[in-house]
């Protein structure tokens, strides 16, 4: 058999927001967003990857340590602010007349992870993630989609903001089950009067 006539087929690779679903054994319902009033509120098309890691997971977080910021959620909805022209970690300056950085996720300890947007009319795609531990602290650029970006933190060890853990235990919490889960500690150990 001439393997040039018959080439190898490469095996389909799954997607990563698939991989983080694997990853954390979600089985939650999926939440089709309205694009028109989401992208509405930031005035800006959405990423396709963040529109999918939207839709599988809804609002809530990543091993209650990653919070995903979700287009008009009541929990943590996307957030937005004009570049102030602060540095990157490679010592470029964030900013133009245009650019914006539109908030996707952040932790309580203050990280946060987003997308520049240095023209609306670009291909939203294109956006590179952004990250910083803290606002005194520059900006460090990774170029892949913020599913990729989420995937690595949970499974690479290496990552600057990793949250692998050593037996590969992951999880996702959606809002209203940390709500319901605040509630129930509330009511356990802080009774109302």
């Amino acid at each position: 058999m001439d393997s040039a006539a018959h080439p190898a087929v490469e095996p389909v690779r799954p997607s990563f927001v698939e991989e983080l679903v694997a990853l954390t054994a979600w089985q939650g319902e999926r939440r089709p967003i309205d694009r028109a009033p989401a992208e509405q509120e930031p005035g800006l098309r959405l990423p396709r990857d963040c529109e999918r890691l939207v839709e599988t997971f809804g609002g809530g977080s990543f091993d209650d340590a990653l919070d995903l910021h979700v287009p008009g959620s009541p929990h943590a909805a996307l957030g937005e602010f004009a570049t102030d022209g602060s540095e990157s970690a490679d010592g470029a300056v964030l900013g133009g007349p245009t650019s914006r950085l539109l908030e996707w996720a952040s932790t309580s300890a203050g990280h946060s992870f987003c997308r520049l947007v240095e023209d609306p009319d670009q291909d939203p795609d294109r956006w590179a993630v952004h990250a910083r531990a803290d606002s005194f602290d520059p900006w460090v650029r990774f170029d892949c989609p913020a599913t990729e970006f989420v995937h690595r933190m949970l499974g690479d060890p290496r990552h600057p903001y990793s949250l692998a853990t050593r037996d590969g235990t992951h999880w996702f919490r959606s809002a209203e089950e940390a709500a319901r889960a605040w509630e129930e500690f509330r009511d356990d150990y802080c009774p109302r009067p």
